[in-house]
């Protein structure tokens, strides 16, 4: 087996986390990962988890059940990181930041569903960000619609704005961008190699 580095749980030769530090924020984040979303290679909710002191992460679809989830989201202020024009834009946040924010990781359709299986998360108030540029994906993930972003992209803004300090969170950007890369020279590696491609079919 290859060595894996056991913090970003990449292949030690794709390890993003030198650079990364254990970054504080005022602001609680937790994450609430659809279960697909769990078995990609760029799995950026974990990234977010390990790059932040006060996060923790969450598989599943509902709820309920999930004590912790329960009382975050009834602390009074506790908001979703989701974007539609109900969302107050971070910017505007920010004079009174929440001190929950939760973030929803998997793709528009499955965080869509989520929500509304989930009424008690689906009620609380809406935070978008605006990241002004295409998400980090580039090719390796087709986004329905320009500016939508990675879980970690948009984290990390939204703490950023809330925070004013956009530059705290920047490493988390600097590692997204980084496994993006090798994950890109590691397809377009196999892409070269013949022995990547599969054999003839025989019926």
């Amino acid at each position: 087996m290859r060595p894996t580095c056991l913090r970003c749980l990449r292949p030690a030769a794709a390890c993003v986390c030198e650079g990364l530090p254990k970054i504080p924020s005022r602001t609680r984040v937790v994450i609430l990962q659809h279960p697909r979303e769990a078995r990609l290679a760029i799995c950026s909710a974990w990234l977010t988890r390990i790059a932040l002191e006060n996060a923790s992460l969450h598989r599943g679809v509902r709820f309920d059940d999930d004590p912790e989830v329960r009382a975050a989201a009834a602390i009074p202020g506790a908001a979703v990181l989701f974007p539609g024009d109900a969302a107050l834009p971070v910017d505007a946040a920010a004079a009174a930041p929440p001190p929950v924010l939760f973030a929803i990781d998997g793709t528009w359709h499955q965080a869509a569903r989520l929500l509304d299986r989930n009424p008690a998360l689906a009620a609380l108030p809406r935070i978008s960000v605006h990241a002004g540029r295409p998400g980090g994906y580039g090719d390796l993930r087709r986004e329905p619609a320009e500016g939508h972003l990675a879980t970690i992209e948009a984290v990390a803004l939204a703490l950023g704005a809330l925070e004013r300090d956009p530059a705290r969170f920047e490493p988390m950007l600097e590692a997204f961008r980084r496994m993006v890369e090798a994950q890109l020279a590691c397809a377009r590696g196999e892409r070269r190699n013949p022995r990547h491609r599969g054999g003839q079919r025989t019926g």
